[in-house]
């Protein structure tokens, strides 16, 4: 976004008078919303571009995270398959002996003979 984006960003706040509780219409919420999501597309922080369009930096953030998508918090479909590679392990004593390949049951097995 240029500069001339910003001093017309800026220009449309100076209408505004700033008091407690005066809302901004929300066109001029969007366009300021629209830039600086873009600015911070570029890297610009929150208090760089509140200050490029003479807005507070809390403000601005709390527009832009209102404005951001919801992520969806629907359940999804998930399909479970099995693995068809088995898989397998290793055990290691504490004297250093060493069982190599075995898959989990076999594994569970040893272990417990071991006890």
């Amino acid at each position: 976004m240029t500069a001339r984006h910003a001093a017309s960003l800026r220009a449309a706040l100076a209408w505004h008078e700033p008091a407690r509780g005066k809302r901004y219409s929300p066109a001029l919420k969007t366009r300021i919303v629209e830039y600086a999501q873009s600015r911070r597309s570029e890297g610009a922080g929150w208090v760089e571009i509140a200050g490029d369009i003479g807005v507070g930096f809390e403000t601005l953030r709390r527009w832009c995270m209102a404005a951001a998508p919801k992520p969806s918090r629907s359940m999804v479909p998930v399909r479970v398959v099995a693995d068809r590679a088995e898989r397998t392990m290793s055990i290691v004593s504490a004297g250093g002996h060493r069982i190599e390949g075995l898959t989990l049951h076999e594994a569970v097995a040893v272990l417990r003979a071991l006890g």
